[in-house]
């Protein structure tokens, strides 16, 4: 049997030559030719070739054209170390800069020793000469030693050139905004007015009907109706009120004196002093075409000199409406800290690595604030070391109080707090956006309704604004036996000429511009806030987290109490059919629960003059001093609850309304300060907490200086705390130490805290600020 043929394998067929070629030489010639089939012969392996050649190692990010060595990016997704990353180790630096500070004081104590052995006398130094108090204000600056009495006061001003570069803005002039608003009013009317007599006179020659055009008298009314200024408005509120003080008070006068005055101060004209005979006669500043001007030489610049005044502090905060950037904020405050300690106290800037600061900060506000403020002292202007403190604390120290309920009015910002045993209760802080400066205003806005003599009045100038708040310092009170037909005196200051008296009479005005402390309508807080031009660094940008959770900015429980009217009452429950027939009668008509007609919740007005209470009625005991409406306390009533049923669904539950942060910290700042003081001593904690902020209300600030506000308070003070449940029915007032100005009461308390020993574990050093910067304000101090 034959065996069948296989085919060649295909491994082993020939490739097909093209013509032409030469055929190449075949390593099997010579050999004999394969049969078809299974090889015996061992096909030979491929060859594997080896590359003597080393490759180079790939290194990522290498520099060309250079042999240096490029380290790689640093992964910090996984670091190596958590160093000055975590509370643990922040202490690390601490340490290292409290020992710094040890071998400093061991290598001065030395050195002192080897003079001593050398026989060189060696002169007794007090260390309180070394350190400086700064407590910047809104309108001045007090800074001094702290075995210094009292401190040096500089106004806390910068005069730039109208034309300097970023020299920012023009800070708005305290009532124009109301000004603007009654022009464009007025204004309006009139051309609404004359459009309507056009349109009278069209009628009446015959080419249309003259009863059709104001047939619901609606366009009558506001084309010849007489437009009513929302100013005078206010002030007559306020005069609403000291009529009905007089009247519970049994003080009788006649009304007719305020015609009389205003008739009276009509008439009057300007007397001229002479050079040799004038008392209040100054050296005006002269321009010499300097970039700056700080302090009083700013304040008596001529207007005719080309300066802009401005004030870097804004109710006691960056004043980020008249400055274009952060940066140049900043350096117009380190330039009049470093002119005022140049000039005042003749310290040079080569001198500050010896000095040591302590900084007071307001109760409540920004935490950028002390943030940027510290590090100006600390790196910038390179102070040694510094202290942070705020104003209530060092206020208990000067008044030798150890719980105290400060009230610290001030020029454009007033804050209440409580102080308990050396302990600031950061619940009962509360911070108002009015102070000395907006009686100021007030006072102007009602003498000028009285024919005030001085027509050319200004208060953009700088001169016009000091000799009004000198006559506010001068007539205002708040006794009202004092309302009478009285005469005054000012002087105008002029920069070329003779100075000018004048001799005016007031009635009740002198009265009614205090009272907007307790009713702030009459305070435009829209014209003195402005608009913000710039947002300053380090709100978002800080590493740092677990130092964002401070409660030094957020809302307070007294602001909170303070905002409880402007949130609308809880909604009524509904009742199901099923129930509403099981309490009906026979003749279809439902009696009503006697529990719940009793708790019914009264309707909240959420208006903007909800923010100050209207003018409360005197023939009510307990609500007549009430300036802000708060709510009663009831007894819980029991809520019916719907019957749920097969058909009917569910009703839907109404969200609760909540106020944001800002909104209570803004609408909280324009409480009367009768109600603000009211919600700070509610929230002191325990009935006996309270009892004693009461009878310890400390008045320091230099608005406190007002004529009867603490007997006013004091008067006030009782039926609002009883409304808050809280029977308390005396207050007492605490004025300032004897001889010290309300104005230096915290700066005096400051000078008393460097003497304990207490003040040397609070010192942030400047190498300790430089490695780990924020976390050291936040370790060293409890409010931050």
């Amino acid at each position: 049997m034959e065996t069948p043929t296989k085919e060649a394998s295909p491994a082993l067929q020939p490739l097909p030559q093209m013509q032409g070629d030469t055929p190449a030489p075949s390593v099997l010639e010579g050999a004999e030719t394969p049969i078809a089939g299974p090889s015996s012969t061992p096909v030979p392996a491929t060859i594997k070739r080896t590359y003597t050649k080393k490759s180079k190692a790939k290194v990522e990010g290498l520099m060309a054209y250079t042999s240096a060595f490029v380290p790689g990016m640093y992964n910090i997704k996984i670091p190596a170390g958590d160093y000055l990353q975590k509370e643990r180790n922040v202490d690390v630096a601490r340490q290292i800069s409290v020992a710094r500070a040890k071998q400093e004081k061991i290598d001065i104590e030395e050195e002192k020793q080897r003079k001593i052995a050398k026989g060189v006398e060696v002169p007794e130094v007090n260390p309180l000469n070394y350190t400086l108090i700064i407590h910047p204000g809104s309108r001045n600056l007090r800074i001094g030693r702290a075995s210094d009495f009292y401190p040096k006061e500089i106004p806390n001003c910068i005069a730039r050139p109208i034309k300097a570069v970023n020299r920012g803005y023009d800070p708005p002039v305290p009532g124009s905004r109301a000004k603007r608003i009654a022009e464009r009013a007025m204004e309006k009317r009139q051309n609404k007015k004359r459009k309507n007599d056009n349109e009278d006179d069209v009628s009446m020659n015959g080419n249309g009907n003259g009863n059709d055009h104001g047939e619901d008298g609606s366009d009558d009314d506001d084309g010849e109706g007489e437009w009513i200024d929302p100013v005078d408005t206010n002030i007559g509120h306020l005069r609403e009120y000291l009529r009905h003080r007089l009247v519970q008070e049994r003080l009788a006068t006649d009304w007719k004196e305020g015609t009389r005055v205003k008739a009276t101060n009509a008439k009057v004209k300007p007397e001229n002093l002479p050079e040799h005979n004038d008392p209040y006669r100054i050296d005006w500043t002269e321009s010499d075409n300097r970039p700056f001007y700080i302090g009083t030489e700013a304040l008596r610049l001529p207007e005719k000199a080309g300066y802009k005044v401005r004030y870097p502090i804004l109710q006691r905060n960056f004043n980020n409406r008249d400055w274009s950037s952060s940066q140049l904020l900043l350096d117009d405050i380190s330039t009049i800290i470093q002119e005022s300690l140049r000039t005042e106290l003749g310290i040079t800037p080569k001198d500050y690595l010896k000095y040591s600061v302590v900084f007071i900060i307001p109760d409540h506000g920004d935490r950028v604030y002390v943030q940027e403020m510290t590090n100006l002292f600390l790196t910038t202007m390179a102070f040694k070391e510094i202290a942070v403190h705020q104003e209530a604390y060092c206020a208990i120290f000067s008044a030798g109080m150890s719980s105290a309920c400060v009230v610290d009015v001030g020029a454009q910002s007033t804050s209440v707090t409580f102080v308990d045993e050396g302990l600031l209760n950061a619940d009962t802080r509360i911070k108002l956006d009015y102070g000395g400066d907006d009686i100021t205003s007030a006072l102007v806005t009602i003498l000028q309704r009285s024919n005030f003599p001085y027509k050319e009045l200004d208060l953009a100038r700088s001169q016009d604004w000091i000799m009004m708040d000198n006559l506010k310092n001068k007539i205002c009170t708040l006794e009202e036996h004092l309302v009478a037909n009285t005469p005054w005196d000012f002087y105008v200051l002029k920069t070329e000429g003779l100075t000018q008296k004048y001799v005016f009479r007031t009635y009740d005005e002198n009265i009614l511009a205090p009272l907007i402390f307790f009713d702030t309508r009459l305070i435009d807080f829209k014209e003195k806030k402005g608009h913000g031009k710039f947002r300053l660094w380090g709100i978002s940008d800080d590493i740092v987290t677990d130092d964002l959770t401070s409660s030094y900015e957020e809302p307070t429980g007294a602001m909170k109490a303070c905002t409880t009217h402007l949130l609308p009452p809880p909604p009524a429950a509904e009742i199901s059919p099923i129930e509403n027939s099981e309490t009906s009668n026979g003749d279809g008509e439902n009696k009503p629960n006697a529990n719940e007609t009793s708790h019914a919740t009264p309707e909240v007005k959420t208006t903007k003059e909800s923010t100050s209470a209207p003018v409360p009625d005197p023939n009510h005991s307990q609500t007549s001093t009430s300036s802000t409406p708060v709510p009663e306390r009831t007894a819980p009533s029991v809520t019916p609850v719907p019957a749920t049923t097969n058909d009917q669904p569910a009703p839907p539950k109404h969200a609760v309304p909540e106020l944001s942060a800002q909104q209570i910290i803004t609408e909280a700042s324009k409480s009367p300060l009768d109600a603000a003081i009211a919600a700070s001593i509610s929230m002191a904690g325990t009935e006996n907490k309270a009892k004693t902020a009461a009878n310890s209300i400390l008045l320091i600030g230099g608005g406190s200086a007002l004529k009867g506000l603490g007997s006013f308070i004091a008067d006030r003070l009782p039926p609002l705390l009883r409304q808050k449940g809280f029977p308390i029915s005396d207050v007492s007032i605490v004025p300032p130490p004897r001889n010290l100005n309300p104005r230096y009461v915290s700066w005096k308390g400051a000078s008393v805290m460097c003497n304990l020993e207490s003040l040397s574990d609070m010192w942030i050093r400047r190498d300790e600020w430089e490695a780990i910067g924020t976390r050291s304000l936040k370790d060293r101090y409890l409010f931050y």
